[in-house]
């Protein structure tokens, strides 16, 4: 609790709280949503704005570019006051809140702005795109768990690129967000040169040819080295630079060895849009893959003869199950002949959030225990339990782990016979693996957008990458499948089954 906060909303809900739609703040001294939102609505009215809402979107920007932005030199105003208020609510000294630009003030508003990476307009002025950022929940100053190069990432956009249309002045904490990875799509884009109306911040179609022709390698200089190693730093590798040295050249050896790809040392295409999205370059080679059809023989040698030798399978279905997904009788013996490996996968349902619970994942341990001894899997074997939806942070914590560790328990009570592994997206498979000792990772990448994949890095113990749904093979053998990556020296997956009597 600090007095100038207490002074800011306490003024805040003198002057406004008659204000049709303003929300009053609480009188509590500490800067947080609430009075952040009020002084959103503040603007707003002083803009002429109305209804008043939370957020500061378009029509707040355009009645601030209207007006030039909150221009040093101007009368005292609410305006002004409300500047003053945001720059206190971030730990600014502004001496008081006078609504005039006084020295104390001016030196706020440049610690901010340098905070923020972001040039002062020439104008003296306090841009629009400025004070959104000020009166945003962003942080603008490096967090305890922060990363000085993913900061230095982070001011660099926010003064490379403000004056495009969609760029706005992100935050500066330190922190690798989806909204970082938004920004450095954007700087992409601008630098392929597409126009305010076709760069989008995201990894799509366009972006991803563009980048085909701007391959990095040790020597190169410029803005290309710079988002290559922005791209780096934002995976926890190198540091930011414009000139691809000999120590990032290293740490991209390091990556490419980590991620399973060809170890050259230089940013070409693939290694860039893995760096960027979680299916990283999906036309490229797989040598595993998994799918919900049966795999008869001719199936089987579409599959080998294209390059795959891992094939990950369903244990086991319920019986009100529409689909047909899981293994057939004599289907292992098939897959084994034609020179394929399996890895099993669990999937009851798992497809929302209410489906986690602790005894959920016992029962469904339970289950998959029972499947996986019936074929005959070997002792060690691990069948990878499927998260199948856009979990958040708080959907892990509070029902995937405890699911999780149902079922690291159901396999412990059925003799520890089969180890658990983790299917979902990036950050769902990390904490899972932290949580619950998880031996292998199957990453859902295709889903780039998830909550847990934009953002995130591969987990350190990856054995498997969903990066493309394709048809393989012709005729009797043609099959529709996803493509996965596979970690050598991670999961082998499963040559053969134990047990007399396993595919009768």
């Amino acid at each position: 609790m600090t007095s100038t906060v207490l002074f800011v909303q306490q003024w805040l809900n003198a002057t406004y709280r008659d204000v049709a739609g303003y929300q009053p703040c609480p009188e509590d001294g500490v800067p947080g949503r609430a009075t952040t939102f009020a002084l959103v609505r503040a603007l707003q009215h002083e803009l002429g704005i109305a209804p008043l809402a939370d957020n500061f979107g378009p029509s707040t920007l355009a009645a601030l570019d209207l007006r030039g932005g909150v221009r040093r030199g101007e009368p005292a105003s609410n305006l002004v006051r409300i500047v003053q208020s945001g720059l206190i609510c971030r730990g600014y000294d502004v001496a008081a809140l006078d609504g005039t630009f006084g020295k104390a003030t001016d030196a706020a508003i440049t610690a901010f702005t340098t905070d923020s990476g972001a040039a002062a307009p020439a104008d003296g002025s306090f841009s629009p795109k400025l004070l959104k950022a000020l009166l945003s929940l962003d942080s603008y100053r490096l967090a305890h768990d922060g990363d000085r190069q993913v900061r230095a990432v982070q001011q660099w956009l926010n003064g490379q690129y403000p004056a495009r249309r969609d760029f706005f002045v992100g935050a500066t904490d330190g922190r690798v967000s989806r909204d970082l990875v938004t920004a450095v799509s954007y700087a992409i884009q601008f630098e392929l040169g597409m126009t305010d109306d076709n760069a989008t911040g995201t990894f799509g179609p366009a972006t991803r040819a563009g980048l085909k022709t701007h391959p990095v390698a040790e020597g190169d200089t410029g803005v290309w080295p710079r988002l290559y190693t922005a791209s780096l730093v934002m995976n926890g590798y190198g540091s930011f630079t414009d000139v691809f040295d000999p120590g990032i050249a290293a740490a991209t050896r390091r990556f490419q060895e980590f991620a399973a790809l060809d170890v050259t040392g230089q940013g070409d295409f693939p290694t860039w849009a893995l760096l960027m999205a979680s299916n990283g370059d999906p036309d490229g080679p797989g040598a595993a893959c998994d799918c919900a059809t049966t795999i008869t023989p001719a199936r089987a040698r579409a599959l080998y003869d294209t390059g795959y030798r891992l094939v990950g399978r369903y244990l086991d279905q319920r019986p009100e199950s529409k689909l047909d997904k899981k293994i057939k009788p004599g289907e292992l013996d098939v897959i084994f002949a034609a020179g394929l490996k399996v890895f099993p996968i669990s999937q009851y349902a798992g497809d929302s959030l209410g489906y986690f619970t602790r005894e959920q994942g016992r029962r469904d341990a339970a289950d998959a225990h029972r499947a996986a001894a019936g074929y005959g899997f070997p002792h060690g074997t691990v069948i990878y339990f499927a998260v199948d939806f856009d979990a958040t942070r708080a959907d892990v914590d509070g029902n995937v782990v405890p699911y999780f560790e149902g079922v690291a328990a159901g396999l412990a009570a059925a003799g520890h016979r089969y180890r658990h592994g983790v299917y979902g997206a990036r950050d769902v498979c990390t904490r899972v693996s932290e949580r619950t000792h998880a031996c292998f990772s199957f990453v859902a990448g295709m889903s780039t957008g998830y909550a847990g994949n934009k953002g995130f890095p591969l987990p350190e113990n990856w054995a498997f990458n969903q990066v493309q749904t394709l048809w393989v093979g012709e005729g009797d053998g043609r099959i529709q499948i996803d493509k996965n990556t596979h970690r050598p020296g991670s999961d082998p997956g499963v040559a053969s089954v134990t047990a007399p009597g396993a595919n009768a």
